[in-house]
């Protein structure tokens, strides 16, 4: 997460790709959940901290919505990619053409596309390490697990309702080394 964060520039584009970097990793959203997030979903509590609303998920069919708590850190690079494409509402991610355009939403697929752009272009990346859809999941994931969380509350974290989805994710540490893991 760290070396694919340090290859985010300092421009608009490198600040809108440290969002769903950040967002994704935090929240251990799927995709198309990140590209959901809008910036009046944001809610704001007394710390002065927001809080993204999730309307819907896969595990969510009834709408119910969830808030999930980010860091101080990722609100502000939220804060500061809002004011940068001066938006008030809105999807929060959004794709960027290569005119400097700014669209109103970023698809799912452009989510994996950025990964492994960034990650093509880091020089201690190994071939074949690529990022797949469920990247973040499973990075955060492996991070939580490797920090002592239990199984419950890596299952709160991570949306899952039977311990059969969070273990198949855990099952993967067995296959990653610290150099190659699929962390995002």
């Amino acid at each position: 997460m760290e070396r694919l964060l340090s290859n985010c520039s300092d421009d608009l584009k490198g600040i809108r790709n440290r969002v769903p970097l950040q967002l994704g990793y935090e929240t251990m959203r799927r995709r198309s959940e990140l590209c959901s997030f809008r910036f009046e979903d944001l809610e704001v509590r007394n710390d002065v901290k927001p809080i993204p609303h999730l309307q819907k998920s896969k595990a969510d069919q009834e709408s119910i919505g969830r808030i999930i708590p980010i860091s101080r850190e990722l609100g502000n690079l939220i804060e500061t990619w809002r004011k940068k494409i001066d938006a008030e509402r809105g999807f929060i991610l959004r794709s960027i053409d290569k005119h400097g355009n700014i669209s109103s939403r970023l698809s799912p697929g452009s989510v994996q596309l950025i990964l492994n752009c960034l990650s093509d272009s880091m020089t201690t990346c190994e071939e074949g390490n690529r990022f797949s859809g469920h990247s973040f999941r499973v990075g955060a994931d492996l991070d939580l697990l490797g920090k002592g969380e239990t199984l419950e509350r890596i299952m709160v974290r991570g949306g899952w309702k039977s311990q059969d989805s969070a273990i198949r994710y855990l099952q993967q540490l067995d296959y990653a080394s610290p150099e190659t893991s699929p962390k995002a």
